[in-house]
């Protein structure tokens, strides 16, 4: 097996074994997660870098896994961008269907991804952390979580139950036997929904409608972890051999798709390790060998460049800092519980959706304004779509970066996300005086926090003695399941509020 075949099979192993944990993540009827999908971003240098920029406590166990990947670069080059990345691995596989550019573009653009990643830093050291828009884990976790897995449950799930309905001989028996296996292990603990799935499959597609101007468009021009990995791999041990295309032979030159090899060298910070240029080389000349670093070509970054990229960093951070704060103008801005202080908060989130996927009440969404405009894709309680359930802590378990705290199961019942509050003029109690009981029985605290007060209820010209429902302050957690359940259609008359809630007090600058 050549290098070029060996890179493909381990491409698809790290691909298959990404999706196959992110699918084993999931609830299985215990509050506690054999498999975590996290893992994924324990080896993301950019989510290390996202968390070390954030207030708070650093979390070492994230530096650690990401150091090794780092110092790897060092030796190898940017093998995880070429073996190991589920994004860069998804281009190669969906460039073969979307057909790919002839490229190469215009040199200036290998540029662009190192100028992206001197902005994204110099925000994230003035307090605005925006890496985790940019970061291809987070894209490709992102678009699997809320897209692409709830897309297959419908479908799954859609086909299994037509079978049922509709038996067919042999397909439908057959179907019964395997359905408990999909149930168990390939399908979610409930048919997940999210409000910007979309949106989401828009901005994936974008990226994969890119290879229509040239292979690997975005890595090789837009990744700031690529630029990252560019960096650290200038001066890589591993070496090509010979560093510059020979003189009777320019198939390098013209067929690499990192473009690396130029008239004046191999650019080891623009190699991708696809080692194609072993099968392509009619003379068979090309190897890889190890050696001594070598100099090689330093990345052509012009000084104004770097100049306007760290002052553009450093300018719409403040400018974004002095923004009214969310939680003054959106009281049903409800974050997860555990969540910490919304600066910090979004300061630490990564975006990569692993909360949402694993929320049992399928009440974790992402943001698109709800946040404000730096807060795209961090997750949000939405009650009217799902509650948080009261026996549940999988979301913290899951968070690579601190952004929510892991609680356990004593600390969660305590932790208050908000608190409800009715709407009279909806309600039906209230408005009709008609009993309604249906929030105060699915109320989970052991004191319930709804309890009724017998009331005369004038309706027309009739006076009812009717249970009125309230919130008892002190006992309310905010969990949301009696605005989830309340049977009014539309806006629900009970409504959650993060009034009080457990994260407080916020930052003033948030």
């Amino acid at each position: 097996m050549g290098l070029k075949h060996l890179r493909i099979a381990v491409q698809l192993l790290c691909l298959g074994g990404f999706v196959l944990l992110f699918v084993l993540t999931e609830y299985r009827g215990e509050d506690q997660l054999a498999y975590p999908v996290s893992l994924l971003f324990r080896i993301d240098p950019l989510a290390a870098l996202a968390a070390a920029l954030a207030p708070g406590a650093f979390g070492w166990s994230l530096l650690w896994p990401a150091l090794v990947v780092v110092l790897l670069t060092f030796v190898l080059g940017r093998f995880f961008c070429g073996w190991v990345c589920p994004l860069g691995t998804t281009l190669d596989g969906l460039g073969r269907v979307v057909g790919r550019g002839r490229g190469p573009v215009a040199a200036g653009w290998r540029r662009s991804k190192y100028y992206l990643l001197i902005l994204l830093t110099a925000a994230g050291v003035f307090g605005l952390q925006i890496i985790g828009l940019f970061d291809p884990l987070a894209i490709f976790l992102r678009t699997l979580t809320l897209s692409l897995y709830p897309a297959w449950n419908l479908v799954v799930n859609g086909i299994f139950e037509r079978l049922y309905h509709n038996p067919v001989p042999v397909v439908s028996p057959l179907a019964d036997r395997v359905y408990p296996f999909f149930d168990k292990y390939l399908l979610s603990f409930h048919p997940p929904t999210f409000t910007l799935a979309v949106f989401t499959l828009m901005v994936f597609f974008a990226i994969v409608a890119l290879e229509k101007i040239e292979r690997r468009f975005w890595c090789k021009n837009l990744c700031p972890l690529g630029a990252l990995f560019g960096l650290c791999a200038r001066h890589a041990l591993l070496r090509r051999e010979p560093a510059a295309p020979c003189i009777d032979c320019s198939a390098c030159l013209n067929h690499c798709r990192s473009g690396a090899v130029s008239g004046a060298g191999h650019r080891a910070g623009e190699c991708l390790l696809c080692m194609d240029c072993e099968g392509f080389c009619p003379q068979g000349r090309v190897r890889w060998a190890w050696g001594a670093p070598r100099a090689g070509q330093g990345v052509d970054l012009s000084r104004r460049g770097v100049l306007t990229a760290a002052a553009a960093g450093m300018v719409l951070a403040p400018v974004a800092g002095v923004t009214p704060a969310m939680w003054q103008r959106h009281s049903f801005l409800l974050r997860p519980p555990g969540s910490v202080a919304e600066a910090e908060f979004q300061r630490r989130c990564i975006r990569c959706g692993e909360c949402m996927k694993v929320c049992i009440g399928g009440a974790l969404h992402p943001a698109f304004l709800d946040a404000g405009p730096t807060g795209l894709w961090t997750p949000v309680l939405v009650p009217r779509i799902g509650y948080c359930e009261y026996n549940c802590t999988l979301c913290g378990q899951v968070c690579p970066t601190g952004a929510i705290r892991p609680l356990s199961l004593e600390e969660k019942h305590k932790f208050v996300i908000g608190i409800a509050v009715f709407d009279q003029n909806r309600c039906i109690p209230f408005a009709r005086g008609e009993e309604c009981l249906v929030c105060e029985e699915h109320c989970p605290t052991p004191e319930k926090a709804i309890v009724f007060d017998v009331r005369p209820v004038l309706v027309g010209d009739e006076e009812r003695l009717v249970k009125l429902p309230r919130v008892v302050r002190n006992r309310c957690i905010g969990c949301g399941i009696c605005e989830t359940r309340c049977p009014v259609e539309g806006t629900s008359p009970i409504r959650v509020t993060n009034e009080g809630e457990s994260r407080r007090p916020f930052d003033p600058w948030a």
